[in-house]
Formats: structure tokens, sequence, C-alpha cells
């Protein structure tokens, strides 16, 4: 594990070695440090969706032997960041650092293609990556706020003889003749 890693794997109190063969190894630096990074008090929630995140990785993404392309503690800290506040945002947050790394995975293939046809099929997946990762976003911002909008005006500058509307302005179709 690089050092960046190894630090932050102590700031979440998780240290996660082995690999898909030999099997994962989860050592807690304190009592609920899953917990804290998903956001729960359930311990076999918790430890659920760290097997989620742990199933979508590459088996050199999830092992010592390839330290330079593990995305455990990546995913861990994205997640914790991200600080899922019940069930549906820890689902969410779980996909969404899967979605990434997949993305990154993808873009790497991308980069690596060498006929027409490989580029092509990279490219659509790296594009439906990243357009899912969006709406991830956009579904997390509307879950959280309730799906409202807030729009908030810094400045503005009305001429004299001008005149500004505060408030609600709603444009509809086209005017009744009806009166």
């Amino acid at each position: 594990m690089a050092k960046v890693e190894e630090a932050e794997a102590d700031q979440l109190g998780v240290k996660l070695s082995g690999s898909p063969q030999r099997g994962q190894k989860v050592e807690l630096a304190w009592k609920n440090a899953l917990g804290k990074i998903f956001g729960t008090s359930d311990d076999m929630q918790a430890e659920v969706l760290l097997s989620h995140c742990l199933k979508p990785l590459k088996a050199d993404e999830a092992s010592d032997d390839h330290p330079g392309n593990d995305e455990r503690i990546f995913m861990l800290s994205i997640i914790r960041d991200m600080a899922p506040r019940d069930a549906i945002e820890r689902m969410l947050a779980v996909q969404m650092a899967a979605t990434h790394v997949a993305t990154i995975r993808s873009s790497r293939w991308l980069a690596h293609a060498e006929t027409i046809p490989q580029v092509q099929a990279h490219y659509t997946g790296f594009n439906k990556l990243a357009r899912t990762f969006t709406a991830q976003v956009e579904a997390l911002r509307k879950y959280r706020t309730g799906g409202k909008q807030t729009v908030v005006v810094q400045r503005m500058d009305v001429s004299d003889g001008g005149q500004a509307i505060v408030g609600n302005v709603q444009h509809g179709g086209r005017a009744s003749d009806e009166g």
C-alpha cells in the first residue's frame, strides 16, 4: 500500500489486505469504523456495503499484489466524504464510487485502444459510464433536496425606468383569448 493510501486507511480506521484469490482481510482500528464510513450504526449493513464495494473491482484493483492499482481505500474514502445519511444514500454512494472506478478503467482502455473498433467500443462504454455518473449525481442532489431547485441571484441591475420582478415567475404556454 502506498504511503498516501496508508495515511488514508489510518484516517478511515480500516485496513484492507489480501486479494480476491486469497480472500480479503479487514482490520478495524476502532469499533464501528465501517459504520462511520457508510453512515450507519448497523454493523451488518456496513459489512455488506463493504463487500458491495469490492465486488465490481477487477482482481488487480483489489489486491496487495498491485498497490499502484488498488482502489479499495479510494472507494471507502469517497463514500465517507459523501457522508450518506440513510440507506438510499448509502447504496447510491457505493454505486457512484463503483461507477467512477469503472469510468476511469474505461478511459484507460480507451487510451490504449489501437484499432478503430476498439476505440469505438471503449468510447461508447466510457460515454455511458460518464453519463451514468452524472445521472447519479443528479439523483443524489434531487434526493437530498427533495427535488427542489434553488436559484440565487447574486447581482441584479435595473436601469432608470426599468422594472424588476421579485418572486416566482412561471412561463406557461399561450395565453387564453377567453376573458
